[in-house]
């Protein structure tokens, strides 16, 4: 993959005084790796840099916003986690995980609005991110899950920190001891969702209209109540981020892991052993 291929994976562009960030992997239903993350990370960055953009709209390009994680041989967590166990992999993943927290943690307390459209499936490492937006608008048909308990693995990037912020402690849990997939209705319905449209095009329209209208007001007022909002809610985060990456550094790599991945991969049930 060229240099020019790596960093259209995700773009950056603005129309007047809105941001668009897009997830840009279609043939991979968006889904994410070190590669992904690393780009992401740049286009964060143009967002911030850029003085015109008084609010972000993050998207996806394709059938899906996110799969989740990539689990294909390409993503080189699991080719590295794959090899027989030692102090150093344990380290090195443990800083892998930290680095891809800061990803989401910078998205999070950009100092302008952030809305996710999100369409066909928003998955793991998906729901991750769109987290880290102040508000979510998703399409009828749109899948979310928290997978990784199926998987052999822990949501370790700060979903498990946000999602009881937004759904409450009982709801969070459901989502993440179960792994189970859920429609929009019951996204709405525990609050993950603002609102729901009947398809990806009034999607995309209503998610224009609500970015316009959020521009249209005076940017330092609304940056500064976001910034208030911030403030509230982050105390003690980067101690559970920090707890966050070392519990999950402690499982990985297992062999009810390499099991789920090859399970999933061959569409068959997995037998895990509980190492």
């Amino acid at each position: 993959m060229t240099k020019s291929d790596t960093e259209n994976l995700v773009t950056y562009q603005r129309d007047g005084h809105i941001g668009i960030i897009t997830l840009n992997r279609p043939g991979k239903r968006n889904a994410l790796n070190p590669v992904v993350w690393n780009v992401l990370n740049a286009a964060i960055g143009q967002a911030e840099e850029d003085g015109e953009a008084r609010v972000i709209l993050l998207r996806g390009e394709g059938k899906s916003f996110c799969a989740g994680l990539d689990l294909s041989p390409e993503n080189e967590l699991f080719s590295a986690v794959g090899k027989a166990p030692d102090a150093s992999q344990k380290v090195w993943f443990f800083k892998e995980v930290r680095k891809t927290q800061d990803i989401h943690t910078r998205l999070e307390r950009i100092s302008i609005p952030t809305i996710a459209l999100i369409h066909g499936h928003c998955l793991g490492a998906g729901l991750e991110l769109v987290l880290c937006c102040d508000i979510r608008l998703c399409s009828q048909e749109t899948l979310f899950a928290f997978p990784e308990a199926k998987l052999g693995f822990i949501t370790d990037v700060g979903g498990l920190q946000r999602l009881p912020r937004v759904v409450g402690k009982g709801y969070a849990r459901e989502i993440a001891f179960r792994g189970h997939r859920f429609d929009a209705r019951r996204a709405q319905a525990i609050n993950l969702v603002n609102d729901v449209f009947p398809d990806k095009e009034t999607l995309d329209i209503k998610g224009r209209e609500m970015a316009e209208e959020i521009a249209g007001n005076p940017p330092l007022a609304v940056q500064g109540a976001k910034e208030v909002l911030l403030f509230d809610e982050e105390a003690g985060l980067e101690e559970s981020l920090e707890y966050n990456a070392a519990r999950s550094s402690m499982i990985v790599p297992s062999e009810d892991l390499l099991e789920a991945v090859s399970a999933y991969i061959q569409k068959r049930k997995g037998e895990f052993k509980g190492a």
